[in-house]
């Protein structure tokens, strides 16, 4: 590739990693390591740096996707529905993202809504000023907004992100995309310029001994892959990287070339997938090196307090500055992959795809709406039960996808414009399985308030405190198993629409959307109906 060509790529990259940065960012980036190095101890930092070493893998597998015939369709509907055969389990697959997004938009626009509160304190528990307002209006100097109000400031972030979408596809991108850079670049910057002046106690005060307590010595590699484990929620919603290139790559009006376009395709995910690997695990590092990782835990804000201990920076502010502008990106970040996985499934309902394609207003409005709704009626903690797990589902469907095109569809696998090959190809789609099936294990398997407070949207949950916290067997799966039953049984009634207006869909054998020969998918229609079109061009036995 020419130098021309790497700049357009590089140039084209930028927007759609920044998507998957601010969609993955949420606002708790600064709370970092806090979690992991309660399991890890000092290989907190070593366990971040192999989470994104996983989160990459999970990205090459939505890049696969990405960049294949079906991505109008979203990576997770197109893909699954395609590769399998099934329409039926990719709508299901692309039905648990859909209420993985449209959760984590409600639960942003709630917290926004609040004014943007920060979880609460040590020393707030020590003062009995836990009614006390925090994050925008401490710094504001006014009161908590009463109940009316937030509602009313909920709905009006969630317009605000439907405007900025509205305004257009690839400016809604950059909307995302520079606040998140920023932050990126900005915190980066703080953690280097903290970390130097501190490097003479760094090793020798926090990282020796390695393994300081009796537990991490007695099992030092199964304290470091639960630390792994622990560590993969900071990259929940990297894969947002991906949806937004697949729109990129469907643009027809781009100007270049496909190559480009599958370049951009391929590296979105990736990129965004490692740069915030390196920033959790620089946060994590800088964090644990200067507050010893004893007192970690009654750290407020670690990597805040950590910066604020070498810089005149107050951590309060600055990580109201930090949190407030990562959640206003992540809140529009995270409508592309939830509208996207609403277009995928519109496939199915034809009147979602009325109105404009580009941007996609229906499921727009459809999305922002559904958030609001929630925000306003107070059912954002419910629909949390769904969130983590939901996404986590989507996840292992595309990892499995990706990973078994190239056997169960070669013909889909060689329209793909990724294609890893290889080893390090094969290794790549393994791991992003694995990772995908991590994820889902360990939210199965822990409460809601804990995995979501494993991810950088953790901040936000200060607008519910402690509400969340119930045995998951009695929440978590039954709520993912509830809403599934939901999306199958409306995949009857849309199919019972779709039969009483005479609607046809294409069939799933051939390569992409324009799909033509073969018979429909076995769980939609009839393959022996003569009114097919595909009959008529279906080859000769």
């Amino acid at each position: 590739m020419d130098r021309g060509r790497l700049g357009a790529v590089a140039a084209r990259t930028a927007p759609p990693a920044g998507v998957g940065l601010a969609a993955t960012l949420g606002g708790g980036l600064l709370y970092l390591p806090g979690g992991v190095a309660q399991g890890a101890g000092p290989q907190a930092p070593l366990a971040y740096l192999l989470a994104g070493g996983g989160a990459v893998c999970l990205a090459v597998a939505f890049a696969v996707v990405a960049a294949g015939p079906f991505a109008e369709r979203g990576p997770v509907y197109g893909a699954v529905s395609h590769v399998w055969g099934s329409r039926r389990l990719g709508a299901l697959a692309a039905w648990s993202a859909l209420a993985g997004y449209v959760a984590l938009l409600a639960l942003l626009a709630e917290w926004l809504g609040r004014l943007a509160p920060l979880p609460a304190t040590t020393g707030a528990y020590v003062s009995g000023s836990l009614g006390a307002p925090t994050g925008l209006a401490a710094l504001s100097g006014v009161g908590l907004p009463a109940p009316l109000v937030g509602d009313a400031l909920a709905v009006t972030v969630c317009l605000f992100a439907l405007g900025v979408h509205l305004a257009g596809t690839r400016r809604a991108a950059v909307a995302a995309a520079v606040p998140a850079w920023g932050v990126v670049i900005g915190v980066g910057v703080l953690l280097l310029a903290a970390f130097l002046p501190g490097v003479g106690e760094f090793v020798p005060a926090n990282f020796d001994p390695l393994y300081p307590t009796s537990g991490l010595q007695r099992a030092p590699l199964r304290s470091l892959l639960g630390g792994v484990g622990v560590a993969l929620f900071a990259f929940v919603g990297v894969e947002a990287a991906a949806y937004a290139a697949a729109v990129d790559r469907a643009d027809e009006g781009a100007g270049e070339d496909g190559d480009v376009r599958d370049s951009v395709a391929a590296s979105a995910p990736v990129v965004a997938a490692a740069v915030a690997g390196a920033l959790v695990t620089l946060t994590a590092l800088v964090a644990l090196g200067i507050i010893d990782w004893t007192r970690l835990t009654l750290a407020d804000i670690p990597a805040a307090d950590a910066i604020a201990a070498y810089l005149p920076v107050d951590p309060v502010a600055l990580t109201v500055v930090v949190s407030t502008a990562a959640g206003l990106a992540a809140l529009v970040a995270l409508g592309v992959p939830a509208a996207r996985a609403l277009v995928g499934l519109a496939e199915l309902y034809p009147p979602l795809e009325r109105g404009p394609a580009e941007p996609p207003v229906v499921a727009l409005v459809v999305v922002y709406g559904a958030a609001a709704a929630l925000a306003v009626a107070d059912l954002v903690a419910p629909a949390l039960y769904v969130a983590v797990p939901g996404l986590a589902l989507s996840y292992l469907a595309v990892a499995t996808t990706a990973a078994a095109m190239p056997v169960r569809r070669p013909d889909l696998w060689a329209e793909c414009g990724v294609r890893p090959t290889g080893a390090v190809g094969r290794v790549a789609l393994a791991g992003g399985v694995a990772v995908a099936a991590a994820l889902l294990g360990v939210t199965l398997a822990s409460d809601p308030a804990t995995t979501l407070g494993l991810t950088l949207h953790r901040v936000a949950l200060a607008v519910f405190e402690f509400e969340l916290v119930s045995d998951p067997l009695g929440g978590v799966v039954p709520a993912i198993v509830a809403w599934e039953l939901i999306g199958l049984g409306l995949l009857l009634v849309v199919r019972d629409y779709r039969e009483s207006v005479g609607i046809e869909l294409p069939a799933l054998d051939g390569p992409g959307e324009n799909d033509r020969g073969g018979v429909n998918s076995d769980d939609e229609s009839d393959p022996t109906d003569a009114s097919d079109p595909a009959d008529e061009s279906a080859p000769e036995p």
